[in-house]
């Protein structure tokens, strides 16, 4: 009996694991996608691409912010997505998952750009319509 209640915590700490994979896996290709986007002068939010990474709700509300209506409104200093005012020359090449946990809201995964000076931010998944998607970003602190 106890063989068979190992075995069962093994299998399922082995399939926790493996449905963090894609969350992660989708930050990861989001933001590899997003930093290649603004290092070729272009703009993300500004065409439809962007909408297969990021959810319904968050692009509303940035396209929102950027409406010239409301843009003197919502200002943001720095890039919503990689929380910083300019893209490392290192970044394109040097994007990886520095590590990742879940919460009752979100898989946060952390994201690390750059290896001159690392830049890293948590990225929110969610499920939307059955697809992992960035939710919201967060600035974190490189020590």
């Amino acid at each position: 009996m106890k063989k068979i209640a190992v075995l069962f915590i093994f299998s399922t700490t082995v399939s926790a694991a493996d449905d963090m994979q894609i969350p992660m896996q989708r930050s990861l290709e989001f933001n590899r996608w997003y930093v290649m986007q603004v290092n070729s002068d272009r703009y993300p939010i500004d065409g439809k691409e962007i909408d297969k990474y990021v959810t319904v709700s968050t692009m509303k509300k940035l396209r929102h912010a950027q409406d010239p209506c409301y843009a003197d409104d919502e200002f943001y200093e720095a890039d919503f997505f990689t929380k910083s005012q300019y893209i490392g020359d290192d970044w394109s090449q040097n994007v990886v998952i520095a590590s990742y946990d879940s919460d009752p809201v979100c898989v946060n995964v952390n994201i690390t750009f750059g290896k001159k000076n690392p830049h890293t931010v948590i990225d929110c998944m969610v499920k939307e319509d059955g697809v992992w998607k960035v939710q919201s970003v967060a600035a974190r602190d490189n020590n």
